[in-house]
């Protein structure tokens, strides 16, 4: 997930609620995350979870950030 964008990634939370789940976190490598990041439309998105500070949200959806470098993922 190299060229993962911000679009793209809407894009497959769209296609994953369309399977008739409802998703609860995204998985994330921690590279992938970073590129992320640079994006202002991503960005702008995640905030700081009330419950944990060390845990962030999108679009009030858990991030998980794990060692593979480029990763994404939907659960």
């Amino acid at each position: 997930m190299a060229d993962l964008t911000a679009k793209k990634v809407n894009k497959l939370l769209e296609e994953f609620r369309q399977t008739g789940k409802e998703p609860e976190k995204l998985v994330i490598g921690y590279k992938t995350y970073a590129r992320l990041m640079t994006e202002d439309k991503f960005a702008e998105k995640v905030v700081p979870s009330l419950e944990d500070s060390k845990e962030r949200l999108y679009k009030n959806l858990k991030i998980k950030l794990v060692t593979e470098k480029h990763y994404f993922e939907v659960k």
